[in-house]
């Protein structure tokens, strides 16, 4: 990461209170980018054969779409708990954060997969919603090739009504599209290295990557350290995804 001056810090923290996300270039600078590429290169050509199910996803291709579960690798591990990558965090969520989960959306050129509009929250169940996803261009990402959009101030409405989406790799939508009309929808443009980071409660998607370019996002999923989780809420969850699970299977 780059220093960022404390000039920068308020710009940057009062972009994101705003519109509920925010954009940093050069997150990663070329040697760690190289570094990150190059194990989530061979992660992809693995194929990873001991995850299934939820945990890995394909496009129609028999590429990899998303990949659930990189807070199992040792060095995404190592990484998240880098000091300067910490401190950084920490500006957003007004106290330590954790680690709850990292995850890899490949999107591959021409089957890329869409992500439906939600919000994380509705997966993860913080309490206070005191959480975040710092969202990390491994290469180019914009509206050509499904970049990630934004309805810009939707983290300041609570939870939207979600409903069974049944696409692969995000289980769930908002139910009612037009409630986030009066937001206005961004689509960042990232260079390699780039980062967004969004706050846990903020509307986004992306559209099927149907260009000849990948669009590949590493996320590191932070949540406030002595935030604790809705159980019940989480439970429910996780009885409705299993069901749908097996109804797309069918």
């Amino acid at each position: 990461m780059k220093k960022i001056t404390e000039k920068e810090k308020n710009n940057i923290i009062r972009s994101y209170m705003s519109n509920g996300w925010v954009k940093i270039p050069k997150f990663l600078d070329k040697k760690e980018l190289s570094s990150v590429k190059k194990k989530i290169d061979s992660l992809l050509n693995s194929k990873k054969k001991k995850y299934i199910g939820r945990d890995i996803n394909y496009t129609d291709s028999n590429e990899i779409n998303s990949f659930h579960k990189m807070h199992d690798l040792k060095w995404v591990k190592k990484f998240s708990k880098k000091k300067q990558v910490k401190s950084f965090i920490k500006l957003f969520l007004n106290s330590d954060p954790e680690l709850r989960a990292s995850e890899l959306f490949a999107k591959p050129k021409m089957f890329g997969l869409p992500a439906p509009v939600h919000q994380d929250n509705f997966y993860w169940k913080v309490k206070n919603n005191n959480a975040l996803t710092v969202w990390v261009a491994l290469c180019s990402s914009d509206s050509k090739n499904g970049g990630v959009f934004y309805y810009n101030g939707s983290h300041k409405k609570g939870v939207f009504k979600h409903v069974p989406s049944f696409a692969k790799g995000t289980s769930q939508k908002i139910k009612n599209l037009n409630a986030l009309e009066k937001f206005k929808k961004t689509t960042p443009v990232l260079k390699p290295g780039d980062a967004l980071i969004h706050h846990v409660l903020i509307a986004h998607g992306s559209k099927r990557n149907k260009s000849n370019r990948p669009r590949q996002g590493w996320t590191l999923q932070y949540k406030d350290k002595k935030s604790s989780y809705d159980n019940l809420a989480i439970a429910k969850y996780e009885k409705s995804l299993k069901k749908q699970i097996t109804l797309r299977n069918q």
